[in-house]
């Protein structure tokens, strides 16, 4: 089944990056999906888009909102001389005014912020996808460590049961002093490297919980199959999918913004009409009136030119920045795609072939040694062979899942679309 697939539909999102398999697992080790879940809930990098969902709704409510009213009074032939000495002759006008918007400016501004609402919802799945991909190949680094601290377990046991074979032969008389000494030595830095191992161990522990604020994690093990081999997909059907690639669709909500704010400032080329209607009292008759008065500024068109152009040149700026970046996914693509390739075949080389091989070596060599036919260097060297090999298969698996996550992400999917019903 696909483990990362899981995580992905666990924070409700279509994407998944990774083919490995969940087993039946104990209390006290972790799946990925419960890693995932963990740090969606409570990881501050996701908290902070709350608030400015928030700010935009309110944005969008202001946007929305239509010229308000404004009430004027204006009292005039106060106070002058001769015979407008006084205010017996003035003139009190109360009135109310306002604006009517001609070139769908309330339409231009509301859309804006759309655009931008989508904006930020793009960028809230990139940044999803980037720390629940991040939890994932923390994850990949605890199994890895995992698998190293059992190989240098088993390697000190292997070991210590050769420093006891050494010693009978010793005492017996069959083999140098020396060779104990050199299997003390090899006991001792495995001795270190088991520690090393150990410590790494907790280590990545702390950091995987880190992605959910706990820096005391609760459970002992993460457990998944690290050694499972996917699917083969092709480069061309990979190259296709590239196109729901995240970054990709957030450029895209850059490209509606940049085009909501040409259409904002082309809608400035039309003025707004100001009106206003109101009363005047003239004292010295002591009659009313009823006046009423337009207005509209000149000239609007030029003005708007140089707010056109630049919301032009910043539309044509991001469309030329998605075209770039689609071009660098492309290299980025192909590259790991020939390394999850190269990685894929190490693994089945390793672990069917070299493996096996170095295994019945070693086997045969242990064999000889304990009738006294080879020498502890010889088996010391076939012990290190067989160690070596199995660390080289944990590497190379690592950078297999790695790229495939590398890969799904880039993609914005699984690779293999038929396993994700393979899901429980």
């Amino acid at each position: 089944m696909q483990l990362f697939h899981r995580a992905m539909a666990i924070s409700a999102i279509a994407l998944s990056c990774s083919s490995f398999a969940l087993t039946a697992v104990a209390e006290s080790t972790l799946t990925l999906g419960e890693a995932v879940r963990a740090t969606l809930q409570h990881n501050p990098q996701l908290a902070g888009y709350t608030f400015k969902l928030n700010a935009l709704a309110g944005e969008k409510q202001t946007a929305a909102l239509r010229p308000g009213l404004r009430v004027n009074t204006d009292l005039e032939n106060v106070a002058g001389s001769g015979e407008l000495s006084g205010t017996k002759a003035s003139e009190l006008t109360i009135s109310l005014s306002s604006a009517i918007e001609l070139g769908g400016q309330r339409d231009a501004r509301v859309n804006l912020v759309t655009a931008r609402q989508q904006q930020l919802a793009s960028s809230q799945r990139v940044l999803t996808l980037d720390v629940v991909t991040a939890v994932t190949q923390q994850f990949i680094r605890l199994l890895v460590a995992q698998e190293e601290l059992t190989l240098q377990e088993e390697f000190h046991q292997l070991l210590q049961q050769t420093l006891t074979s050494l010693t009978r032969q010793v005492q017996a008389g069959g083999t140098a002093e020396s060779e104990l000494l050199r299997g003390n030595a090899a006991l001792t830095r495995a001795t270190l490297a088991l520690r090393q191992a150990s410590q790494r161990v907790s280590t990545e522990r702390i950091r995987l919980s880190a992605f959910w604020a706990d820096t005391s994690p609760d459970f002992t093990a993460a457990k998944a199959d690290l050694y499972g081999v996917p699917s083969t997909t092709t480069l061309p059907a990979l190259l296709e999918k590239l196109s729901n690639n995240p970054d990709l669709a957030f450029l895209s909500a850059e490209i509606n913004v940049r085009s909501a704010e040409v259409r904002r400032a082309q809608s400035e080329r039309r003025p707004a009409l100001e009106w206003s209607a109101g009363v005047r009292r003239l004292q010295e008759s002591g009659d009313s009136a009823v006046v009423f008065g337009l207005s509209m500024p000149l000239g609007s068109s030029g003005r708007a030119r140089g707010a056109i152009a630049t919301a032009t040149a910043n539309q044509q700026q991001a469309e030329w920045d998605k075209d770039a970046t689609r071009i660098q996914l492309e290299a980025q693509l192909i590259a790991a795609y020939e390394t999850h390739q190269l990685a894929v075949d190490e693994v089945n080389v390793l672990r069917d072939q070299v493996l096996p091989s170095l295994k019945k070596v070693m086997r045969s060599t242990a064999d000889a040694f304990d009738r006294g036919r080879y020498s502890y260097l010889e088996l010391n060297l076939a012990q290190n062979q067989l160690l070596n090999a199995q660390q080289a298969l944990v590497e190379a698996a690592a950078r297999m899942q790695e790229t495939r996550i590398e890969l799904e992400r880039m993609i914005g999917s699984t690779l293999n679309e038929q396993n994700i019903e393979a899901t429980p």
